[in-house]
């Protein structure tokens, strides 16, 4: 898809992985132009939440010609930014339901992690040995029962990508950040075994299918470069 094809993208975040990084990936990928802007300073955030022009009052933002739409919440964002590239189902809604399923599984997975790194912003106060505690039990129940299901779900997929797709779907982009990007930067207790997959040869795969790719090589060397 060429720029003159595509609508305006820009995207707010900050200059951080998070939920900002398979939003920049799909785009790369599927050679969509995006204008990735990070934010200068906390307050700038904070700033564009008390205008009104975050429905949710978070973020990442997708501004869409320039302020024409707005939208919000990464995984609706990259469903959009997937149909424009041609990595989403139009007409295949059985396809669609299972890259959605592994999207939701994505989130459910990490929804532990995240709430024990984050714990006010979810109402939850948890200090001490409970948070020490929740975390103990995540790294070393939690996460390896959900990557036992992702294992599963892959050995069934002929094509290597977790929905079966023939390229990678949204549901690929955002797996691939949580387990090779934000696994190894976590403050969680996991195992040296579980952030190299031993015992999960089809994640493993998996993610160095992803990170051979060569639009995705061609954007983390041009990060390099900046």
């Amino acid at each position: 898809m060429t720029s003159r094809q595509q609508p305006k993208l820009k995207l707010y975040y900050f200059n951080i992985v998070g939920k900002g990084e398979p939003i920049r990936l799909l785009c790369a990928y599927a050679g969509l132009e995006l204008e990735d802007y990070h934010f200068a300073s906390r307050q700038e955030f904070q700033d564009l939440k008390a205008n009104g022009k975050l429905a949710f009052g978070q973020v990442p933002l997708l501004e869409v010609d320039d302020g024409a739409h707005q939208l919000v919440q990464s995984t609706a964002i990259l469903r959009y930014l997937a149909k424009l590239g041609g990595l989403y189902p139009r007409d295949d809604d059985i396809l669609a339901a299972k890259i959605d399923a592994a999207l939701a599984q994505e989130a459910d997975a990490f929804t532990g992690p995240t709430v024990a790194t984050y714990t006010t912003r979810f109402g939850i106060c948890l200090e001490g040995d409970a948070l020490q505690q929740s975390k103990e039990l995540i790294a070393k129940e939690v996460i390896p029962r959900h990557l036992d299901a992702l294992e599963q779900l892959l050995n069934s997929s002929s094509t290597g990508w977790i929905a079966g797709t023939d390229q990678p779907s949204p549901a690929d982009f955002v797996w691939y950040v949580r387990l090779a990007l934000w696994l190894p930067e976590t403050q969680l207790p996991f195992q040296k075994e579980i952030l190299s997959f031993q015992g999960y040869p089809k994640i493993k795969a998996f993610v160095d299918k992803f990170a051979s790719l060569e639009a995705i090589k061609r954007y983390y060397a041009d990060k390099k470069k900046e």
